[in-house]
């Protein structure tokens, strides 16, 4: 239990003030605060999903930067631009990158 823990807090804080995490965290606010200024979407459970999947797909954005050996900060700033892109977006880029090495080979 938390509560039996002093250290728990400290634990949970110390892995939120990762850059990994800082970057899923930045993805999520950003996104639904995108598509809460938007106004088009009027169903809350879709924005919650929205900015959720965005915190994903920043969080396997973050495993390539490490793979790549690029600085771990850079996850924020690709948390931010996948939050501010939006899920449809990314979506949309990808397949159209995949189509083009698909189409190449």
């Amino acid at each position: 239990m938390p509560e039996k823990n002093p250290d728990f807090w400290a634990q949970v804080w110390l892995v939120l003030s990762t850059p990994l995490w800082q970057g899923a965290i930045m993805a999520t606010t950003i996104s639904l605060l995108r598509v809460l200024y938007e106004g088009k979407e009027a169903n809350k459970g879709r924005v919650i999903l929205e900015a959720l999947i965005c915190g994903a797909l920043s969080l396997s954005a973050s495993s390539v930067i490490e793979w790549m050996e690029w600085p771990s900060s850079l996850s924020v700033g690709a948390g931010g631009a996948i939050g501010f892109l939006g899920v449809t977006a990314i979506r949309e880029l990808v397949t159209r990158f995949l189509g083009r090495k698909v189409d190449s080979i």
